[in-house]
């Protein structure tokens, strides 16, 4: 079976890394061919040049709005004449669109990845994907609720959670050294793990550790990720004076990071799918505090792996956050149950299993 995968880029993202993990798997557990096509050249995971699988750029500079990629993707699938298209992002489906009619391959669209509260109605986003689910074979999504928000036609239409390779947490970095490395001189630590931007609620974040730091001095706030509102976050840190806030801006320790910290929580208003950070905090045995927005429920149940805040104000999610603290067996109980639910349920083989599944079905059909 040959399968071409089509991606914006392989920067750093959730798709872009559920898209390598699936990719490790196929090369490790199938006889597949595989190739996969970027619109634009940039790679950040060492993990998919050790894979050794080729990659194409659609063109060797991209712009936005240019009408010939539909074209330079049919040649492409011309030359390689697989037997699936499969495409991770709204772009990359609509681009595919040509080549499924012409040449009859079938599409396997996976752009859905969040849950947003309100997608507008009468908007080009809404208008494209309607088209995008119209011209798709089947549609996957990491979420119920991101089936639901996107109103996916049910019939063609299916569900895969995110999984993760349980070996990348083992034997990880002493945590001492990881500390250190940070600058954690805390007893506790608190971790988000996401990308400062607008989705993202960082200053809620830094709401919560300043009043946290009111009634406690032994806990840090650990700011892993990057993006367009690093530096006025950081600007915000400076001139509030909070002490124990650490921006690690991208680091490639993000594992061992998580392992030293206390609580993992993820604040995101516009909606998650599963997240991979969510995942990676339970993986490691941490309690969760996140948003109930978006499918973060199907994953995040509140009293037996965290808890999922709503309209609750900063002070009462620091006086949670405090309770938990003081408290290392329900810290334990709740980290383990999120241990158990991945090793069950998240991990990378069932997700390969499930994807190498639906292809075979497209493919018999």
């Amino acid at each position: 079976m040959k399968i071409l995968f089509f991606i914006g880029s392989l920067s750093a993202g959730g798709k872009e890394r559920r898209m390598i993990e699936l990719l490790r798997y196929l090369k490790t557990h199938t006889d597949f061919s595989l190739l996969v096509v970027v619109r634009q050249d940039q790679v950040e995971y060492p993990l998919f040049n050790k894979l050794e699988i080729p990659y194409i750029k659609l063109t060797e500079k991209y712009r936005k709005g240019d009408k010939t990629l539909h074209f330079k993707f049919l040649k492409i699938c011309k030359i390689y004449k697989p037997d699936i298209i499969h495409t991770w992002g709204s772009m990359s489906a609509f681009v595919s669109i040509l080549a499924h009619l012409v040449l009859r391959i079938p599409h396997i669209n996976s752009q859905i990845t969040n849950a947003p509260p309100k997608i507008k109605k009468w908007s080009l986003r809404n208008l494209q994907n309607r088209i995008n689910f119209s011209f798709s074979s089947v549609i996957l999504a990491n979420s119920y609720a991101g089936l639901k928000a996107y109103n996916a036609p049910s019939k063609k239409s299916k569900v895969i959670y995110n999984g993760v390779d349980l070996e990348r947490f083992r034997n990880l970095v002493d945590c001492e050294e990881i500390k250190k490395t940070v600058g954690i001189k805390t007893r506790f630590s608190l971790i988000m793990v996401a990308s400062f931007i607008n989705s993202k609620n960082y200053n809620l974040f830094i709401d919560i550790a300043r009043l946290v730091q009111l009634l406690r001095n032994d806990v840090s706030f650990i700011a892993a990720g990057d993006g367009y509102n690093f530096e006025s976050i950081k600007q915000r840190v400076t001139n509030e004076g909070i002490p124990n806030i650490i921006l690690t801006g991208r680091i490639s320790f993000v594992e061992p990071l998580i392992n030293c910290c206390d609580i993992g929580v993820l604040f995101s208003p516009l909606g998650e799918g599963i997240s991979n950070s969510i995942i990676e905090y339970m993986a490691l045995g941490k309690p969760v505090i996140a948003s109930d927005i978006g499918g973060t429920k199907e994953i995040v149940i509140s009293e037996v792996n965290g808890h999922l805040v709503t309209n609750e104000s900063p002070s009462e999610i620091a006086n949670l956050i405090v309770d938990l603290l003081n408290d290392d067996e329900k810290r334990k109980k709740l980290g383990d149950a999120g241990r158990k639910l991945i090793n069950e349920s998240f991990t990378a083989a069932r997700m390969g299993r499930e994807f190498e599944n639906v292809y075979k079905t497209v493919i018999d059909h």
